[in-house]
């Protein structure tokens, strides 16, 4: 075998392999809000993945200001329980590769088209989390652990589905659950955009080099 396609086997190797390890860096928890009967709203959190390889054992949210009558929704060993500030689930587990949904409704006190901040944590096995309780910094980056948000729906018909990140309005929860600009998780590391700009740049690089290596021994072959 050549040197030039050894070069790009071993190229779209490291590539995948990068791409698989970015994939959980880049998943968000999202939430979705819809309209639900006697004026109540139903909204979903959806958890992409666990905390570098290890399931998720459990799952808080902080709950809007003024919100009334929530109620969890139990799923297979998830079962849930309503605090004062925060909703939670325990007592199930979903593994790292994986997703899960978290659903609950509440009476919310936020009139149609207002935008909520839903502060999510989640805590898996080997004492680790991940807190999506990141807010936007005004500048033109993305957060790296945005807190879900949701659109107070209009009626009973309509859907919204949330929005990573964005400013919106803060909740009235515990200290540790309030949506920060520049949140770190228990593992210590203070989010940021410059792992993403780095992968972003690895990724170039073996792309170009690997491009201009094969125009290069396409015009001119080696020999094996």
């Amino acid at each position: 075998m050549t040197f030039p396609r050894r070069f790009l086997i071993a190229s779209a190797a490291s590539l995948t392999a990068l791409v698989a390890l970015a994939g959980p860096a880049f998943a968000h928890a999202d939430a979705t809000a819809k309209a639900d009967q006697a004026g109540r709203t139903a909204i979903t959190i959806s958890i992409e993945h666990g905390c570098n390889g290890n399931p998720v054992t459990g799952v808080r949210v902080s709950l809007p200001a003024g919100a009334t009558a929530v109620t969890g929704v139990n799923s297979g060993a998830w079962t849930s329980t309503v605090a004062a500030s925060e909703i939670s689930w325990t007592g199930g587990s979903m593994p790292a590769n994986s997703s899960a949904d978290f659903d609950f409704s509440l009476v919310l006190a936020q009139p149609a088209g207002d935008t909520i901040t839903l502060p999510t944590i989640q805590t898996c096995s080997n004492n680790t989390e991940i807190a999506w309780i990141q807010a936007a910094t005004g500048d033109t980056s993305e957060a790296n652990r945005p807190a879900p948000q949701i659109v107070v729906p209009q009626n009973s018909t309509s859907a919204t589905t949330a929005i990573a990140g964005g400013s919106g309005s803060s909740t009235t929860a515990t200290a540790r659950m309030a949506t920060q600009s520049n949140a770190v998780t228990d593992a210590g590391s203070e989010t940021s955009t410059g792992g993403r700009y780095v992968f972003i740049g690895v990724c170039a690089v073996i792309v170009v080099g690997a491009g201009a290596l094969f125009l290069k021994y396409r015009k001119h072959p080696t020999k094996s």
